[in-house]
Order: C-alpha cells, then sequence, then structure tokens
C-alpha cells in the first residue's frame, strides 16, 4: 500500500487545536466500499480539508472531496463517467451544536470509545453519501439511448393459472373419486 498523507485513526480533538490542514490525493485502494458501490473508481480521490476551533469552541473538520467513477446507466445499460463531489462541514462537540441551535446546520460526528475519529471511513463516508440512488446519465445526454422497442400490451392468461380455477378443478376431481 502507499503512504497516506494522515493517519487512517486520528485524534480529532489534537488536531483541531493544532489547525491542521491536508491537501492530498488518496489511492483508490484505501477506499474499499467507494470502489464497490462503483463500476471503477477512475482516479485518485482529490482532497482538502482542515481540523479547527470554530468562533464558537467547537472542534470542527471542515473540506472538500472530488473523484472520477464510471458507473451503468439505469436507462440504456451503458458505462458512463462521473465526478463525485462531496463539502462537508462536521463537528465531534454534539452538545455545543445542541446548545448553539446549530445541530441542523452542521454534522456531528462520533468519536470512538478511546477519543478518536476515523478520518478515513468518515471521508469515504462523504463520497458514498454523493452516489445517486438512480445512476443514470445526464437528461438528454446523446450516449444514452434509451430501448424504443419496448411493447405494451395485455398478458393472456390462461384459466390453468389462476389458482382459483386449479382448485375447482380440484374439487370437481374430488367429487367424481368420491
Amino acid at each position: 500500500m502507499s503512504n497516506l498523507a494522515f493517519s487512517q485513526v486520528v485524534n480529532f480533538d489534537k488536531l483541531a487545536e493544532q489547525n491542521a490542514s491536508y491537501s492530498t490525493t488518496i489511492d483508490t485502494e484505501y477506499l474499499p466500499r467507494l470502489k464497490e458501490a462503483c463500476v471503477k473508481v477512475l482516479e485518485p480521490v482529490k482532497a482538502q480539508f482542515k481540523f479547527y476551533v470554530d468562533l464558537q469552541g467547537m472542534n470542527t473538520i471542515e473540506g472538500n472531496l472530488e473523484t472520477k467513477v464510471s458507473f451503468i446507466c439505469q436507462r440504456c445499460g451503458k458505462e458512463y463517467t462521473q465526478t463525485l463531489k462531496a463539502s462537508f462541514l462536521s463537528t465531534c462537540d454534539e452538545e455545543k451544536a445542541k446548545s448553539l441551535q446549530i445541530e441542523d446546520k452542521v454534522d456531528v460526528v462520533e468519536l470512538n470509545e478511546d477519543g478518536t475519529f476515523n478520518l478515513l471511513s468518515f471521508l469515504e463516508d462523504c463520497l458514498l453519501l454523493e452516489i445517486p440512488f438512480i445512476t443514470t446519465h445526464e437528461e438528454g445526454s446523446k450516449e444514452c439511448q434509451e430501448v424504443d422497442n419496448l411493447e405494451f400490451g395485455k398478458i393472456e392468461k390462461s384459466k390453468e393459472d389462476n389458482p382459483f380455477s386449479q382448485l375447482a378443478a380440484l374439487k370437481e376431481q374430488l367429487k367424481q373419486n368420491k
């Protein structure tokens, strides 16, 4: 594995006090869940984020992530490329956020029992949240040719397919056998 510019698990409070900032790339080998959610991750993730103590005294992480990935279009079934961009503003100070009534403006992250923070997992989660629910080409894209030969109509069912018809036939057989 190549080296990360940061530890996978960090001390959130200590980094916030130090105003630590990072501008780095994250190799896809560190992001197995993202690789599994896409057909391919086409480039390393460009990451810019910083830890700081904000004006209200909350330990905060803020940043942006960007990468190119490929998905299968749910309309045409062809592979296409999409840029995933994620922005985040999070704090580990849930009590302060609630007391300031801003818990709806910042995401609250949980620390591990020992006070550490799973930074790499958090960054991967931010990207995973940007994956569209239904992966399709942009609306009106020339690359996406929807299937035009769909037929609509009634499906003919035979009487044998109806379970009540089969039950009636079985009753008739039982009557005849008596």
